[in-house]
């Protein structure tokens, strides 16, 4: 199998995780994460020669660069990210039995909420264990940190996500 053809096989099976981690990066911006996930894209192909399944996987691989092309962007436009709207990212907190849609509409709007007022730092670890599905040797090689260290901001994290939430909302 040529190299462009097993590029195009891993980059099928992780296209649509790839692009929700942009899109909830840039506050479900599609313009810029459609240009972004070219750039990671075109960086990915072109470099696809270093790949080594051996290291990790294709995924972890090209989160990496989609995350490190990310902050490259933040850091060069000093933009910030909110997750604004979580209803089509499946991440639900709350352990209360909804009655309705109607319900489930107005706890997705405070987890919301509440996301949306915690640090850049917390809102990046929640959404990438929670809507990236990553495990942390994964979060690990992309964020540069070691898997302790991303297992207690995590913990922490969510302490004050459900401190906030229940000041807000209780």
């Amino acid at each position: 199998m040529s190299g462009q053809q097993q590029f195009t096989d891993h980059y099928h099976q992780v296209k649509d995780q790839l692009f929700t981690f942009l899109m909830v990066r840039l506050n479900y911006n599609t313009a810029v994460a459609e240009d972004l996930l070219m750039d990671v894209v075109l960086r990915a192909y072109e470099k696809f020669d270093r790949f080594d399944e051996n290291k990790g996987s294709f995924k972890t691989w090209i989160f990496t660069i989609a995350y490190r092309l990310l902050m490259n962007a933040w850091r060069d436009q000093k933009k910030t990210v909110s997750l604004d709207f979580l209803e089509g990212e499946g991440l639900y907190l709350a352990t209360t039995d909804f009655k309705d849609d109607t319900d489930l509409i107005l706890e997705q709007g405070r987890i919301s909420d509440v996301l949306s007022r915690l640090t850049d730092g917390d809102r990046e670890l929640i959404s990438m264990k929670y809507f990236q599905d990553l495990d942390y040797s994964e979060m690990e090689i992309i964020m540069g940190r070691k898997q302790g260290a991303i297992r207690t901001s995590l913990s922490r994290a969510l302490k004050r996500f459900e401190s906030l939430y229940r000041k807000i909302y209780s």
